[in-house]
């Protein structure tokens, strides 16, 4: 069980030591480690030699992102299990793990595998997403502090005071043999159904393992912030809304753009190259 004891809400953790004993009523041996710092769980595993049958995750999107990362590197790749413990938990809403950390526990030791993509971003590994543009920086932006107060509410915060900052994007993006300019507001390439609290597919477990992206690109709108309700603006000016799925995409800029992979900060580059690797990963749910 690798433990990031400072995602999300301070009382996420309170039932932790229900899980590890119903891991050793079912058998198992349980080794635990508490991360000590960010990218901890990804060294942790990359250099740890020890062949373990499930790595359990009890942490946000972020540190499940340092999991897969470390996983996609060995040749042999243990079983998944995730304990959802941060701020959005987008990711553990595609299995429909809901918050019960005793029932999740159960389904772990009962032993359904799930196949799931994995996403390539320039040699990098993500979950469900990457993203760029309009705010898409807040969640490796929001204060720690905040988030453990406030939960999500802390993002909306920061979103909020973000607003002003707001710029078009020059981009050149490729897909399907086909390249396309465009001024745009963000670009989202994920698979599953949510992304930042947000319900963009109807299901969620349909799309994780199909071997494509869903990618959404939103047009920068001039008058877009003088509306009373950016949301019904935008779904309103449904040309302005750009929806596809590919397996393969390359972005490029005018500019560095910054990027996050499953809420964790990206190397900004003027260029993205993005691939799919079908049911890279198996989650236990």
């Amino acid at each position: 069980m690798l433990i990031n004891a400072r995602s999300g809400m301070k009382n996420s953790k309170a039932k932790l030591l229900d899980a590890i004993d119903v891991f050793c009523a079912h058998g198992y041996a349980v080794t635990v480690y508490v991360t000590q710092a960010p990218n901890d769980a990804y060294e942790y595993l990359k250099h740890n030699k020890v062949r373990y049958d499930i790595i359990c995750v009890f942490g946000g999107d972020g540190t499940m992102n340092e999991v897969t990362n470390a996983l996609m590197l060995k040749k042999e790749k243990p079983l998944l299990g995730y304990f959802p413990s941060g701020t959005m938990n987008d990711f553990g809403s595609n299995f429909d793990l809901g918050s019960d950390i005793k029932a999740i526990a159960e389904r772990i030791c009962k032993g359904d595998e799930i196949a799931f993509d994995v996403g390539c971003f320039n040699g990098r590994y993500f979950n469900y997403v990457a993203a760029f543009g309009a705010m898409c920086d807040v969640p490796f932006t929001t204060d720690r502090d905040a988030k453990e107060r406030l939960g999500n509410i802390a993002y909306i915060l920061e979103g909020i005071g973000k607003l002003p900052e707001v710029k078009p994007i020059d981009i050149r993006y490729s897909a399907k043999g086909k390249t396309y300019k465009r001024n745009v507001l963000f670009g989202l390439v994920y698979s599953g159904s949510r992304v930042a609290g947000m319900q963009l597919e109807t299901k969620s477990r349909s799309n994780i393992d199909d071997g494509m992206f869903n990618v959404l690109i939103v047009e920068y709108v001039p008058t877009l912030f003088d509306a009373p309700d950016i949301l019904t603006t935008l779904i309103q000016n449904k040309k302005y809304i750009h929806r596809f799925q590919t397996d393969h995409i390359v972005f490029e800029f005018d500019e560095h753009v910054i990027w996050t992979l499953d809420g964790e900060e990206a190397r900004p580059g003027n260029k993205a190259e993005i691939t799919i690797i079908n049911k890279a990963l198996k989650l236990l749910a």
